[in-house]
Order: structure tokens, then sequence, then C-alpha cells
């Protein structure tokens, strides 16, 4: 479903197609989600001459896999030179944007104690509970209480540096579960501490 405010630009689907020179791969299958959930709410930006699509490429595959007739579309009077241009950069600026997690987890705590939670932004309560641990854990102690706010200030003010370890999230929630353990059973007052002390005693 084309959002009101964008049906002036609703364009025929069959009338647009993903370029293909497009090297970024999207993941459809979340997009779909978001359009059954919120429409859209943005239009895809198309080549005038070529039809080929410069930004929006995986939002026109989710809208082909849910069968819609018409997709909300801008178009741009650009050579092909520049219309490769555009296409990566929009990518590329997709790339380098960051997430302030402090302010993220404000977001999604907020959204979590709504009536219907984290449904329709493609964060789980995972998601959320492995960004608080991130935080916690970046800033050496568990913070009971504290907002994510009062986290991030308290890391902005100690001379500290982070140590990131990938796992993927069985072996997380087993590693957190673990490191509470050891942290009630040695009395470590952090989950920093505690692997502390357990490197300084394998060495």
């Amino acid at each position: 479903m084309i959002r009101p405010e964008l049906q002036s630009l609703a364009t025929p689907i069959n009338k647009v197609k993903a370029h293909p020179q497009n090297v970024r791969q999207g993941d459809v299958g979340a997009i779909s989600q978001s359009l059954e959930q919120h429409g859209q709410y943005r239009p895809i930006v198309v080549q005038q001459s070529t039809g080929f699509i410069l930004a929006g490429n995986h939002t026109y595959k989710a809208a082909v896999a849910l069968k819609w007739k018409e997709v909300a579309a801008t178009f741009v009077d650009v050579d092909d030179e520049q219309a490769l241009r555009i296409l990566l950069v929009d990518n590329r600026a997709n790339d380098l944007a960051m997430y302030d997690d402090a302010a993220l987890a404000e977001v999604l705590k907020y959204l979590d104690s709504t009536a219907t939670g984290l449904v329709g932004t493609l964060f789980d309560g995972d998601d959320l509970d492995d960004l608080v641990f991130k935080l916690e854990g970046s800033l050496g102690f568990v913070a009971d209480g504290l907002s994510a706010v009062d986290l991030k200030d308290s890391y902005d003010n100690q001379e500290i540096r982070n140590l990131s370890l990938p796992y993927d999230r069985d072996q997380i929630e087993t590693i957190k579960q673990r490191l509470a353990d050891l942290m009630k059973k040695t009395g470590a007052p952090s989950f920093s501490d505690v692997v502390w002390n357990l490197v300084a005693k394998a060495l």
C-alpha cells in the first residue's frame, strides 16, 4: 500500500526495473514486513531515460514480492554515468552511517513499553537485550537502574577502552549467564572484572 501522501507519485510497477548494476544485497523479507506494516512512506528514485531504479531497488523487489501493481516513484533526468554515481552514493551513504547506541537503546526501551512493543521496527527484545548488555559491558560495570543516557554520559567521562568479541546469539546468551554466575560466585563487581581475573589467572 502506497501511503496517501505519496499517491500522486504512484507509477505502474512494470514501468520501472531494478538496476542491473546494483551491487547492494538487501533484505527483501525485512523490507516486505515494513511495507506491510507501514506502507510505502518514501518514493523510489528512477532514471527517467531507462526506468532503472537508482535508490530503492529492494523496496521495488519487496513490492513485487507482495504483488503490488503500483509503486511511488520520482524520476530524475540524468545520463548513465551520473545514474551510476547516484546508485553508488545512495548505498555507500548507508554503509557510512552509525547508530548512537545509547540513544537507540532509549528509543527501543520506550517503544518496548508501549502496547504494540517493537512491532514494525525490525528490532526485537533480543536486540534490545544485546544493546543494553553492550552498553553495560563497555562501561565495565552492571548498571542496574541507570538509563542508556546515564550510561553514555558515564562512559564519556571515563578513561577506558572497549574490547569487542564476535559471538552468535546463542553464545552471547550463554556468556551473559555464565558471567553473571561468576560475578555472584567470586564477588567481582563487573563483567569486566570477571574477564580480567580469568585472563590473569590463565597466564
